[in-house]
């Protein structure tokens, strides 16, 4: 199966036919701001030519997937969620969503964003470009991975912690530290309490609530210098670490 990060090929090779449809399917905010980031993944996806068509939809709001799958016609169909972890909206929302079409093949599923190996990588630099703009040295700064969590299922911080200990094994940064929303260690805890620069990277698909809003109430109050680098969704290099 073709690569995401292929753009045409080795040169003198010849580039892969476009195989199948994609279907990018995310929460849904509600807004058109709050989806950006998912509709710019599937623009990019669909410029590369790995596949015949590439569609964006959202479980919440519009265009739904029942209205993705009816209009991809170029099979199999193949959906990639843009969703940061396994819990409710990945494992139910997104089952019974599925469920309600008809398809005339069972398409194929791929795991949630969280689960990308390269999004360690990816995270770094987020971390590292903001460290230039702020004039701090990365050695001396404290990168902070914050993902949502839950009590209910606490297997969806996994991911995070994966990330936190490739991170950690490279010796880039003074530290790195994990925070979560809605679980232990909390980020406004975590915030709270430490002494050196941190610079925040939110493990979420997009910039909606836990993606923008919960994050800056808790940096608001931080006891030491911190800067909230974004979310991983948004970043532009993101369709470069992904496989399909």
């Amino acid at each position: 199966m073709p690569s995401i990060n292929q753009s045409g090929g080795d040169k003198g090779k010849r580039a892969p036919r476009p195989d199948g449809s994609l279907i990018v399917i995310g929460y849904g905010t509600g807004t058109q701001a709050g989806d950006a980031a998912l509709h710019k993944l599937a623009a990019v996806l669909a410029r590369r030519r790995i596949f015949v068509g590439v569609r964006a939809a959202v479980l919440r709001g519009g265009p739904s997937l029942a209205a993705a799958a009816q209009a991809a016609t170029a099979g199999p169909i193949r959906l990639l969620p843009f969703l940061m972890g396994g819990g409710m909206t990945f494992g139910q929302h997104l089952g019974e969503a599925m469920a309600g079409i008809s398809w005339p093949e069972k398409p194929l599923l791929y795991p949630p964003l969280s689960l990308n190996p390269g999004l360690a990588e990816l995270a770094a630099r987020h971390a590292e470009t903001a460290a230039g703009v702020l004039s701090w040295p990365v050695p001396d700064s404290h990168m902070l991975l914050i993902a949502h969590g839950t009590l209910r299922k606490p297997a969806t911080s996994e991911a995070a912690r994966m990330h936190q200990t490739r991170l950690a094994a490279q010796n880039q940064f003074a530290g790195v530290t994990v925070a979560f929303l809605d679980q232990p260690p909390y980020l406004d805890i975590i915030l709270s309490g430490h002494g050196r620069p941190l610079l925040g990277v939110g493990l979420f698909a997009g910039e909606r609530q836990h993606g923008a809003q919960d994050m800056a109430r808790a940096f608001a109050k931080a006891s030491c210098p911190a800067h909230i680098c974004g979310a991983i969704g948004g970043d532009n290099g993101l369709p470069l670490t992904m496989q399909a």
